[in-house]
Formats: structure tokens, sequence, C-alpha cells
């Protein structure tokens, strides 16, 4: 793809994110991921994956403190309060991984993914990037903002 060339991919992230939590963070509680409103909340901690090749950006998946102990203690099958900063990041680290997996399914092809990459959201930057979609789910009363980027290719994507 060159760069004067913009390619449209359509992409639900509502739907992968719904797809992806019932599958990957099915607790046995019946808790839906739902769509919710973007009111602006803090949030703590943004795990991404850069996506190389035919689509170039990043997935980034952020949330609170608090929602990542959760993610945390459902993929590990722990305790809230037995969860580690290190389970943490591999967890969310993990879920950006396969959410980043579902989303590069549906991008153009051939692209990589990188290994995820977890921190305060404070420190996070994308430079050279824009953001493409965006959407905000809840699962157990938390919001997750999920952002994808575009990177050097600018590639044009609808939600």
């Amino acid at each position: 793809m060159t760069n004067d060339v913009a390619t449209t991919v359509e992409v639900d992230l509502d739907m992968i994110a719904e797809q992806v939590w019932s599958a990957f963070l099915n607790s046995g509680e019946d808790e839906a991921v739902f769509a919710a409103e973007d009111k602006g909340a803090h949030m703590d901690l943004a795990a991404s994956v850069a996506m190389v090749g035919a689509y170039e950006g990043h997935l980034i998946v952020s949330c609170s403190h608090k929602a990542s102990r959760d993610v945390a203690s459902v993929l590990f099958a722990m305790e809230v309060d037995e969860v580690s900063q290190d389970d943490i990041g591999d967890a969310l680290g993990e879920l950006a991984n396969v959410l980043g997996g579902n989303v590069k399914s549906v991008l153009p092809s051939p692209s990589q993914l990188s290994l995820p990459r977890v921190s305060a959201t404070e420190h996070e930057r994308w430079p050279g990037t824009v953001e493409v979609s965006r959407t905000v789910v809840s699962w157990r009363g938390e919001p997750y903002v999920l952002t994808l980027l575009s990177g050097s290719n600018h590639q044009e994507v609808s939600a």
C-alpha cells in the first residue's frame, strides 16, 4: 500500500470486543461486555500491539487499575486480592494481543503483530499516528477504551 492510496476497511471494535470477552474472559457469571458511553474516565494502564505490514498501526486497550485486576483475576482464575503487578501486565498484554489479532484479521494483509507492551497511560505516545477507530466497552462496571491507530500510511478505516 502506498502513502497516497487510502484503503477503507470495516472495523467493528464493539463486535470484536464482545467476541473476545465472551471467549477469553467468560467467568461463567454471565458477565457480558457491552458498548458504553465515553465519559472521559481516567485510564491508568494501556496495553498495545503494533501492526506492521500492509497495515501499519497500533491497537490499544486502556483501563483503570481496578479493571486490569479484574481481567487478571478472571484470566488466571485468581482472587482479585491475589493478583500481582506482573499478573496485571501479563493479562493486559494478552488481552491486547488477542484483540489485536482479531482486528488484524479484518485489516489489509499480510501484517504481523508485535509483542504486547503495557505501561502507565501517561507514558504512552504514538507519534506519527492518527486515531481511526475508537470504542468504549464496559465489563463488570468498568470502562475499557479500545483504540485503533494508523501509522505512516494513514489508512482510512470505518467503524
